[in-house]
């Protein structure tokens, strides 16, 4: 199956699912006193910061949202933006955030994980991620609706992800 990153992203950040992000984080940061989303800044969205909460004592929260349509067992790791130029994904980027979220809509879960214990996990193990679990392409369309060029994902289960992650609490150092 080839999907769609227009159309994907497009639903992303569609508003119709606010009041599922808000009770979530609601109950992940109980501390919450604000939040607001970066739909339209081009900037803060280059660095990867979708929503922005504010904390009882005016810390911020930079958080990368992905929402899906579907339940699926696992997550995409996006490695290649754009496989013409070469463009890498989010995940081998150094994006300005604190947490990535993971909506899956229809059974109302989102998982949250902490950018830089998943950017750990993806250095150590990424590349066995790709040789072991399934590459997802995205076509992206051009104007004349012909694809120009594909972004490409791993598809890595939540207990491996979560075991990758675990992983990086503890890190050993030679003396």
């Amino acid at each position: 199956m080839i999907y769609d990153y227009v159309e994907c992203n497009a639903y992303s950040y569609a508003s119709e699912d606010d009041d599922l992000w808000l009770a979530f984080y609601r109950k992940a940061f109980p501390t919450m006193v604000e939040t607001y989303v970066n739909r339209d800044d081009i900037e803060r969205q280059l660095q990867g910061r979708d929503r922005v909460i504010i904390l009882s004592n005016r810390r911020k929260v930079f958080i990368d949202e992905k929402k899906i349509r579907h339940d699926w067992p696992n997550i995409l790791l996006e490695y290649i933006s754009n496989d013409v130029t070469g463009t890498p994904g989010w995940i081998e980027k150094d994006l300005s955030i604190d947490y990535l979220a993971y909506a899956f809509v229809p059974a109302r879960r989102i998982h949250l994980y902490p950018w830089l214990l998943l950017k750990s996990a993806w250095r150590e193990f990424g590349q066995e991620w790709k040789s072991t679990f399934r590459n997802i392409p995205a076509k992206n369309y051009g104007r004349k609706g012909e694809p120009n060029y594909t972004t490409w994902s791993v598809a890595v289960p939540f207990d491996e992800l979560e075991r990758g992650i675990a992983h990086q609490f503890r890190v050993q150092v030679p003396f």
